[in-house]
């Protein structure tokens, strides 16, 4: 019988990065993806949206059909839609072509046999829809979405370097993501469920090892104008694409060089095999960077003081990962910001961090400890589950369900709004302030579904329900008292049981649910469910496309409250979508921000009430008035 094994891969600007759990150890390892390298390239080249190719093979193809050509898809997920060689193509098809890639090198390395499971890295800073994409990605290349998971860049990396070493709840450590095309930081914090709380995140999509590359080739351009200024003009003007990327490669392969060499030679091939040769030195090649890193250690110090990290002994560790962390001035100009820590491949760190921050998954495995009780999990956002035949996906946009149990929803309990569940402060200051922050970050971190914890089997095991009792939180058993308060002063715990989640629904939703699964959980450990919405309810009678809809609700007081916050400042200046509305009620303490439209032209609704806690999410709507219609009905906005 076929080992299970798992595979994590870390979707880059520039390149992606792959791990598994290997064929012969069960351990995590990094994935061979192209000529004995851990990485491939990132890009594509889209022949028809049905034909798609993929790294190396994309840029010699390049060549004949520059229109085809996208080197850095990742960058298109927030336009929902990209133009490529004459075709309108959602930004999922090039994802899942590189998607598919990366899983098709993996499966031949377990004979033929796909993953048990599949965890997807992203950015901090992604808004629930770009996250979204991703996961459509992987719904078109025909893996079973009920075993997806997606976990941020950072938390990732930061379950990579800390998996040997346990941390104190209230560590503080810093992640410094500096790939070939973007930069992202981020502060996180240990906390006591053995998983990392943002602290504050910061990120550059227009910073990275490409904008180093083109330090050089203006550095190259300045030589060949004193040098040879006829071939840098064949260069600007009719060089064919194989010389301009055999350059871009040349000037790559110098500056990885420069890591570990005091010079580097760059050659550049003309016209009837002439060519010209310089060396470049470390010192020249670091006086060009210098403006970059200068951006970069900037963007560091904004967001170490976002966290209120004022001295480098309130860091833990700073962490550098990333193909470009690997330059030796990039630790120079950091060092005075925290104790540095780095590792042998820093690019497939996330990859590989990824399966650790997922441990639950890979539980029994080699490579990866085991986590105790609820522990050693990242907060993530969900997948989608299987739908029924017939069903189109909802795309971009859509609310996200997760890890499906077999359970049905049990019994409601009355009442609404529930008369145990109470408004919760926000976080401490120096742990919650956002002033500085991107509101992009803000979005993801307060308003993404289901950015918690996934439980493999289903919140109604006994043996979960039993873990969370041994950890003293509120008896699972309890549908009521899982909403109640730990004491005057104290936060509310969030319900671990569907029948609270249920009962903290208004009646009026609560009366059109059925068939309830878990999804997942909140950033404070409690549960999430998607609910079908029962065929032919007056809910969506008229207001929707398809028979089959369901929303995906989660109570978490905390969070709500953030994510409320979120929904009036981030979402309102979202460009993405044609359509973006903030919906609230008379008395401001619910608020749900409508997008659209999606595929099918369904629009989606993100909703959060600060007052109940209760979290929602929905998709699928007729318009902005369906929304508004939805959000009526259901009780969630009157």
């Amino acid at each position: 019988m076929a080992r299970e094994w798992v595979l994590g891969i870390d979707f880059g600007t520039s390149n992606t990065a792959a791990a598994h759990t290997g064929p012969v150890s069960g351990a995590v390892e990094a994935l061979q993806l192209s000529h004995n390298r851990t990485t491939m390239s990132s890009a594509v080249f889209v022949e028809s949206p049905d034909n798609i190719a993929v790294g190396d093979v994309a840029a010699d193809r390049a060549e004949a059909n520059p229109a085809g050509y996208v080197p850095a898809p990742k960058r298109a997920v927030g336009q929902g839609v990209v133009n490529v060689n004459g075709y309108d193509i959602p930004t999922s098809v090039p994802v899942a072509a590189v998607l598919e890639s990366v899983l098709t090198r993996a499966t031949g390395a377990h004979g033929g046999t796909s993953p048990t499971e599949l965890v997807l890295t992203h950015p901090e800073g992604w808004s629930q829809r770009e996250v979204q994409v991703l996961l459509d990605a992987a719904v078109k290349i025909g893996l079973d979405t009920s075993r997806i998971k997606t976990v941020s860049e950072p938390r990732a990396a930061a379950h990579y370097y800390s998996r040997a070493n346990t941390l104190a709840p209230g560590t503080k450590i810093a992640v410094f993501d500096f790939g070939g095309g973007t930069l992202d930081i981020a502060v996180l914090e240990a906390n006591e469920r053995g998983t990392f709380d943002v602290v504050a995140a910061r990120g550059d999509n227009g910073l990275g090892g490409k904008n180093l590359d083109a330090a050089v080739r203006r550095w190259v351009d300045q030589q060949l104008e004193a040098r040879n200024p006829d071939l840098l003009t064949f260069l600007r003007t009719q060089a064919p694409m194989d010389v301009r990327y055999a350059l871009d490669d040349s000037i790559r392969r110098a500056k990885e060089l420069l890591s570990e060499a005091p010079s580097a030679t760059i050659t550049v091939t003309g016209v009837g095999g002439v060519s010209e040769r310089f060396q470049i030195t470390r010192e020249e090649f670091e006086e060009l960077i210098a403006p970059a890193l200068d951006k970069a250690v900037t963007l560091t110090r904004l967001t170490l003081a976002d966290a209120q990290v004022t001295d480098p002994s309130q860091l833990e560790a700073l962490y550098l990962t990333g193909g470009s962390s690997r330059i030796p001035i990039v630790h120079d100009r950091l060092k005075d910001l925290g104790p540095i820590a780095t590792l042998d491949d820093p690019k497939t760190v996330v990859a590989q961090g990824a399966l650790a921050a997922a441990a639950p998954i890979v539980r029994g495995l080699g490579g990866v400890p085991a986590p105790t009780a609820r522990a050693a999990q990242a907060p993530t956002h969900g997948a989608p589950t299987q739908a029924p035949a017939g069903y189109a996906h909802p795309g971009v946009g859509a609310p996200q369900p997760g890890w499906p149990t077999s359970a049905s929803a049990g019994s409601p309990a009355a009442g609404w709004p529930p008369a145990n569940t109470t408004p919760v402060p926000d976080r401490a200051s120096g742990k919650g302030k956002w002033g500085l922050v991107a509101a992009a970050v803000a979005a993801v971190l307060a308003i993404g579904v289901g950015v918690g914890v996934f439980a493999l089997r289903g919140g109604d095991d006994p043996a979960d329900a039993a873990t969370v009792a041994a950890d003293g939180a509120v008896d699972s058993g309890s549908a009521g008292g899982a909403a109640a308060g730990s004491g005057s002063g104290t936060s509310a715990t969030p319900p671990t049981t569907k029948d609270a989640v249920i009962a903290a629904m208004p009646p009026a939703l609560r009366s059109e649910v059925e068939n309830c699964k878990s999804s997942g959980e909140t950033e404070n450990g409690g549960l999430q469910i998607q609910c079908e919405i029962k065929e032919g309810s007056s809910l969506t009678a008229g207001i929707t496309s398809g028979s089959y809809q369901s929303i995906i609700v989660s109570v978490d007081t905390k969070e709500a409250k953030k994510r409320v916050i979120s929904i009036r400042q981030a979402m309102m200046n979202d460009s993405t979508s044609k359509v973006n509305e903030i919906v609230e009620d008379s008395s401001r303490t619910a608020a749900a921000h409508v997008d659209g439209p999606g595929y099918d032209d369904g629009f989606s609704i993100w909703y959060a009430n600060s007052s109940t806690g209760v979290m929602a999410s929905f998709s699928g709507a007729k318009g902005l008035d369906g929304a508004k219609t939805f959000l009526n009905r259901s009780g969630l906005i009157n």
